[in-house]
């Protein structure tokens, strides 16, 4: 009979003479054991797995017929290493259909609530790496042999490999030992599993990675639209960065078993780890983002366009609100991640991203706080009123320049029932006081009175502010409940945001390039001064500009409220107002304009230019502020402040070409002694004005300003001022030539060595060093910024012999061998350096 024809041999049960099962599985055999007593496994029944078979038996593809001449059969058969999932029971004997593309993943993956947009996601399919040849008939059978060992034991733990698991965790004495038992199980007794193990963590890194990359990619290009207002873009964006994340997540869910085992090894741990904070933090970023959306398209809303300001407001406040947990989330998150074990070109941005973010929080946690004073400050309690005072920077003043022209505002419940801005100016004001009262020294050279123009002669703005209103009270007879002072340049910053306006009535476009010299022209020189209306150009525009803040698009909302911010971290915009809550939110912000309060330790500075009857010359002037701090052996300080003024301009230049005449005061902390001061030039004696015999002295005036001395030298005039010391003298600078003015004066404190002394920089510095260290002593300075100026600042510290810097901080501060160096720099806000110094032996 020929081979075709032969019958096909089919192996049957020995007992039954059944297919699909051996003896060891046979059911009549288990059930003569199982009525049989057990003292190994107890009463429970022994599970066991039936092949079922339906109709005629097919042969098993395991069945080969070796009378066939084929030799190479054995090199041609292979077996695909199991697909990772929790229990090995089922790697070898269930079979799992390819799940599609929009079904979701076995393990639950975070998604965003309810209350926003669903996003798809899309799992990946990870790949088959791990296919290997058996070579040898006797190789199979005791593979065979092993996963049937492998059967029993998994059927034995019930609940699969997390007990498996849990049991070894528990019987070792650490999880890494734990870890390292099973791997080497596997990697030990499965060589072809020990590689496709291997592959797969390495798989799941890698995938995980590249999705949590384009994850971070769309979240930025999200953060850009959020920024920007793009609505429609941050939606797809924020889409794009969920879908990924949530691949990712997906991936590493589905390998969950070998992801834990690997977190736990510490040749895979930190990696894994740390890819798996970074995708929670995306993924939480991701929600927040979510959330900053709701806020900002509730703002955008076609139905609320017409809502008031502060509805538009609250809106975006509460998606913040809202975000605020989920970025702090995430921001822990990041902080686990160690950055070592991420590709050396993406460490340098996660520290970026991770600072921003930060930033990012505490900026969030201020709008926030800004929440409820802006609901006072625009009306929200009820009806308000605010003065609103335009400052010239080109003509100095101590709050930022000139009070040139000002206007009225009314709000009531976030909309702006009226704005009032005189054409004449503050000159409108002139010949209304009920009261006289006598100037500050300095301001008789223009002035025998003082009068609302000249009000804000305090540099620190709250007391301006004070002064401003006492003053518009008792000429209009007019209370207000605030005042907002803003500097020309917001209004080139404001330009920039809505680009070129048109004043019909002039016949002139105004840029921001060209508004304040352009305004600066018709306001001198226009023909609207002759009829006393210098400013009418102004309340021309106003119209204009109040139509663009009561017509706001979401996209216009945020750049202005970015311009804003940094115009008041600058000081271009100052506010006070009455309401005790509101203000203190302004000065816990840093926007009153206040002078700050300083230690009994620390030094302070700040120069404060007046310009009296310079015109409009500080537009050409160049200032230059150099400091020094020399600390003596003793350990006391000798500081030494040299200003230098450039004037730029030409004398011929009928706008800027007049001599700099400046009033400048020094402020330095409160019992400083004057040493030596130089350089000064004071105006013709002739040129001051006498105040009338009826003229009463300030009340506000003689309560802050308490004199001290006047140095017979110099003619300095020393006062106290605000918890400071004030150095107060003339400065004339004519056009195309340089000033220099210096003060050297002691400080009222000593630099000792401390050991044992509470100071924040003292525990700092023990912390780092030991608490039995040498002495160390810590300088710091803070310096604030005038209003409407643009002066560059350099600073040197210097020690004596035997001190060594061990840290320092702030803007641009170098450390150098006996002290601390800052370069020049503009100084655009209040800055503090700090040193801590170490005694050598």
């Amino acid at each position: 009979m020929s081979a075709e024809k032969r019958k096909k041999q089919i192996r049957r049960c020995g007992l039954c003479q059944k297919v699909g099962h051996n003896k060891s599985t046979c059911p009549l055999a288990l059930a003569k054991q199982s009525r049989a007593p057990s003292s190994s496994v107890g009463n429970k029944p022994l599970k066991f797995f039936i092949h079922h078979v339906n109709g005629s038996p097919e042969p098993s593809p395991h069945i080969v017929d070796l009378k066939k001449n084929d030799i190479d059969i054995w090199e041609r058969i292979q077996s695909v290493a199991p697909d990772t999932t929790p229990k090995l029971y089922q790697n070898y004997h269930e079979h799992f259909p390819t799940r599609s593309l929009t079904e979701q993943p076995p393990h639950p993956v975070p998604s965003l609530p309810k209350a926003l947009p669903s996003f798809n996601h899309t799992p990946r399919q990870s790949k088959n790496h791990n296919h290997f040849t058996v070579h040898s008939a006797h190789f199979h059978n005791w593979f065979k042999r092993l996963r049937n060992w492998f059967i029993y034991c998994t059927d034995k733990l019930s609940s699969g490999w997390q007990n498996f698991l849990k049991i070894i965790r528990q019987k070792m004495v650490s999880r890494v030992t734990g870890a390292l038992i099973i791997l080497l199980l596997i990697l030990g007794t499965l060589p072809g599993p020990a590689l496709s193990y291997y592959q797969t963590i390495q798989t799941v890194k890698q995938d995980a990675t590249a999705d949590g990359l384009a994850g971070f990619m769309a979240l930025q290009n999200s953060t850009v639209s959020l920024e920007t207002a793009n609505l429609s873009d941050a939606v797809t964006q924020t889409q794009n960065a969920l879908k990924n994340f949530n691949a990712a997540l997906t991936l590493v869910s589905k390998h969950s078993v070998l992801t834990s085992l690997a977190s736990i090894v510490p040749v895979f741990g930190g990696a894994i780890q740390s890819r798996q904070n970074i995708l929670l933090a995306g993924q939480e970023i991701t929600i927040a983002d979510g959330y900053m959306l709701q806020g900002l398209s509730a703002a955008a809303n076609p139905a609320t366009a017409s809502s008031t300001l502060i509805d538009r407001i609250q809106s975006i406040l509460k998606g913040s609100t809202t975000a605020l947990p989920n970025y702090q989330a995430a921001l822990d998150h990041l902080s686990s991640v160690n950055i070592s074990t991420l590709p050396l070109t993406y460490q340098g941005p996660f520290q970026d991203f991770k600072s921003t973010l930060g930033t990012m929080i505490d900026n969030l946690q201020k709008m926030n706080e800004l929440g409820t004073a802006a609901q006072e400050i625009f009306g929200g309690n009820g009806f308000r009123r605010y003065l609103i005072i335009f400052q010239n920077p080109y003509e100095l003043r101590p709050t930022g320049g000139f009070m040139g022209s000002f206007a009225l505002l009314d709000v009531d419940n976030g909309k702006i029932v009226s704005f009032g801005l005189p054409p004449g100016g503050s000159y409108d004001v002139q010949g209304q006081l009920d009261q006289y009262v006598t100037p500050p020294t300095p301001l008789s050279l223009v002035n025998n009175r003082w009068e609302f123009q000249d009000a804000n002669w305090f540099p620190d703005f709250p007391t301006s502010a004070k002064n401003i209103l006492w003053f518009y009270r008792h000429s209009r007879q007019i209370t207000a409940d605030g005042v907002i002072a803003v500097n020309a340049t917001v209004l080139q910053q404001l330009l920039s945001l809505t680009g070129p306006i048109t004043d019909e009535n002039q016949h002139v476009t105004l840029s921001a390039a060209t508004a304040v010299s352009t305004i600066q022209q018709i306001v001198e020189n226009g023909p609207d001064k002759a009829s006393h209306k210098p400013k009418q150009i102004l309340t021309d525009l106003a119209p204009q500009f109040l139509d663009y803040f009561q017509h706001l698009s979401i996209s216009e909302i945020v750049p202005l409220l970015q311009n804003a911010q940094m115009a008041l971290n600058q000081k271009e915009i100052q506010a006070y107002f009455t309401d005790p809550a509101a203000e203190q939110t302004m000065q816990s912000f840093g926007w009153s304009g206040a002078l700050s309060a300083t230690t009994p330790s620390q030094d302070y500075l700040m120069v404060v230019d007046t310009n009296i009857g310079g015109q409009k010359s500080d537009a050409k002037i160049k200032e230059n502020i150099s400091q020094q701090a020399l600390i003596n052996d003793d350990g006391s300080i000798i500081d030494n402040v040299v200003i230098t003024r450039t004037h730029t301009g030409e004398a011929d230049d009928p706008m800027y070409g007049a001599t700099s005449t400046d009033y400048i005061r020094v402020y330095v902390p409160e019992g400083s002694t004057l040493l030596k001061a130089s350089g000064f030039t004071w105006p013709d004696e002739n040129s001051f004005q006498a105040p009338e015999p009826w003229d009463k002295p300030d009340a506000l005036l003689s309560s802050t300003v308490h004199e001290v001395a006047i140095d017979n030298a110099s003619g300095t005039n020393v006062t106290n001022e605000f918890g400071k010391t004030a150095f107060g003298n003339w400065i004339s600078t004519p056009p195309n030539s340089t000033s220099k003015v210096s003060f050297t004066y002691r400080l009222p404190f000593k630099l000792e060595p401390q050991n044992n002394t509470s100071n924040t920089l003292i525990d700092w510095g023990k912390n780092l060093i030991g608490a039995n260290s040498l002495p160390l002593e810590p300088y710091q300075l803070l310096v604030q910024k005038q209003s409407g100026t643009r002066s560059q600042f350099s600073s040197q510290v210097i020690f004596p012999a035997g001190w060594s810097p061990l840290w320092s901080s702030g803007p641009g501060s170098i450390t150098a061998q006996n002290g601390l160096d800052i370069p020049s720099h503009p100084l655009l806000a209040d800055s503090v350096w700090s040193v801590l110094m170490q005694k050598q032996y």
